[in-house]
């Protein structure tokens, strides 16, 4: 039986990918960073490209070559420790914050400008509606192609098309000179900004969507898993790195028509509006709720599928449902809310993702893997920790926060990145002198 896909159906898996990936916080944050990058707005892109389009390709690549999701790529750990972290990440990204913020965003700029006095109750009927088509789609996690990737995505894309070429076409200013923080380091800054998009952490929950579909139509062999899920990504991160350099630019030229944003989708209002009028509100809103409610889809179908597959007591379909009705109720406290209650958990999460993603394309160099895994995920965790606590004015916390000071990157919480890297390097070394035992099922 032949393992391959038809380039139809390639094209449309790789457009489902680039659509669950581009979520409404990837149409917001390029333009404000391209204002205040201003001359300096290329080294920036390049910044953000890095951590916004390479980690999550990354992402997929190391999901890809173990043929599964979170488990299979965190196997050197505990059995229990795999789940308890698996669950806690599927959901903070799923049904508790990602999803419902998706909803949020998507009434706020697609919905409110539209209407004369927003309230509670258009907010829960918009996410009744919102979550009603998510829930539909997901319920048929296998025709996610279809769905997604021939009908959905095409119409984002034409969309984000004329979008990104307003700029070009029709601009509305030129770049000015850079601004802090772009102006000492644009690259540093669009490598951190690319950073708190938290893709590397969606990617490994697209990764088992991905598998599931290929699965779905008939690509089942390890290789043939590999080489389509590695072409998906790659057009899932053309897609990406097009879509946030015409947004880059879009900002660079948008400081005449919109001189004091508090965000991105400020600029993005401001410069649809002047360009397009009321057309333009239209565009903006039609764009931000496809690309929401793209990332909603992933997000719940993978959710759903790993829990399935954790606790055999669940089935598929009532997980969905449950999921999505999680999602309505933490939806309606609001978007600012959700975004200040969980903060603090996404900076303690994402640098163990990093680590993980990274500690995947290097594994086949340990001679004991068990040992470097479990090492360097313990460092991870407790330098993010200090990370996301630095700020709180407790005497304790600002004793073990100061002596970590001098850490490279640590006012911009990177300050794991060195920790992290001496221990692989250490525990590499000391792989190669203990011979590894079995893991044990700690269940």
């Amino acid at each position: 039986m032949k393992q391959r896909l038809s380039l139809q159906n390639i094209i449309g898996m790789g457009f489902m990918v680039f659509a669950m990936f581009l979520g409404a916080g990837n149409l917001i944050f390029p333009p404000l960073a391209g204002q205040m990058a201003g001359t300096s707005v290329w080294q920036a892109a390049a910044g953000f490209l890095v951590t916004g389009v390479g980690l999550p390709l990354l992402g997929v690549v190391v999901i890809s070559r173990v043929g599964g999701g979170f488990n299979e790529i965190t196997r050197e750990l505990p059995k229990w420790l795999i789940i308890a972290m698996g669950s806690f990440i599927f959901l903070v990204i799923g049904p508790l914050y990602a999803v419902p913020r998706t909803a949020m965003v998507a009434y706020e700029v697609g919905m409110v400008p539209f209407l004369d006095a927003p309230d509670t109750l258009s907010r829960l009927i918009f996410s009744l509606v919102f979550f009603v088509i998510c829930a539909y789609l997901c319920l048929n996690p296998g025709r996610l192609l279809e769905s997604v990737g021939k009908i959905i995505t095409p119409a984002l894309i034409i969309l984000l098309t004329v979008l990104g070429l307003s700029p070009v076409l029709s601009p509305q200013g030129t770049p000015s000179k850079a601004t802090d923080p772009y102006s000492e380091n644009p690259f540093l800054t669009g490598f951190l900004e690319g950073y708190m998009t938290m893709d590397a952490l969606a990617a490994l929950l697209f990764g088992i969507v991905i598998i599931t579909n290929l699965r779905s139509h008939g690509i089942t062999s390890t290789r043939a898993l590999f080489r389509h899920s590695v072409v998906t990504g790659f057009i899932a991160a053309i897609g990406l790195t097009l879509v946030y350099v015409s947004l880059f630019y879009l900002g660079a030229t948008s400081r005449d028509i919109a001189p004091n944003p508090d965000n991105g989708g400020q600029i993005l209002s401001i410069y649809v509006d002047t360009l397009f009028g009321t057309p333009g509100k239209s565009l903006l809103a039609g764009v931000v709720t496809l690309a929401c409610l793209t990332t909603a889809i992933g997000c719940i179908t993978a959710a759903a599928e790993y829990f399935d597959d954790v606790f055999k007591q669940f089935s598929y379909r009532p997980l969905v449902i449950a999921i999505t009705a999680s999602c309505i109720a933490f939806a309606n406290l609001g978007l600012n809310q959700i975004i200040e209650l969980f903060i603090p958990v996404l900076l303690i999460l994402y640098p163990v993702c990093i680590v993980l993603i990274l500690l995947g394309l290097i594994r086949d160099l340990f001679a004991n893997p068990t040992l470097v895994y479990r090492s360097t995920l313990l460092i991870a965790l407790v330098f993010s920790t200090i990370d996301a606590v630095k700020e709180i004015q407790h005497p304790f916390i600002q004793l073990v926060t100061s002596s970590c000071k001098m850490l490279p990157g640590f006012d911009a919480n990177l300050g794991w990145v060195l920790p992290c890297a001496l221990c692989v390097l250490v525990t590499g070394i000391m792989g190669k002198l203990i011979t590894p035992e079995p893991v044990k099922d700690n269940l």
